[in-house]
């Protein structure tokens, strides 16, 4: 997937500058689709299963449409930042 990425993000990254920074962490993807199952996460909103992923929206079974999704983005940018502080 990283390499996936990677590849994917050079065409980009000449049109939206630093999108492809050295520092970024991840770049999130948007599809069009909900999903039919759940990416189970923790209380720290953490993926049970991948260590520093934090799954959210209509893809990963959190939210039912934008503004449940975009609250949850809410809710996962403070998690993210709560994890960063903590480390």
């Amino acid at each position: 997937m990283t390499a996936a990425f990677t590849v994917a993000l050079r065409p980009i990254a000449q049109q939206v500058h630093h999108i492809d920074h050295p520092d970024a962490v991840m770049t999130g993807v948007e599809t069009r689709t909900s999903s039919p199952i759940r990416i189970t996460r923790g209380k720290d909103l953490q993926s049970l299963n991948v260590e520093r992923l934090f799954p959210g929206g209509e893809g990963a079974g959190y939210a039912g449409g934008i503004l449940s999704a975009a609250i949850d983005g809410i809710k996962l940018a403070e998690a993210v930042a709560k994890s960063i502080v903590a480390s």
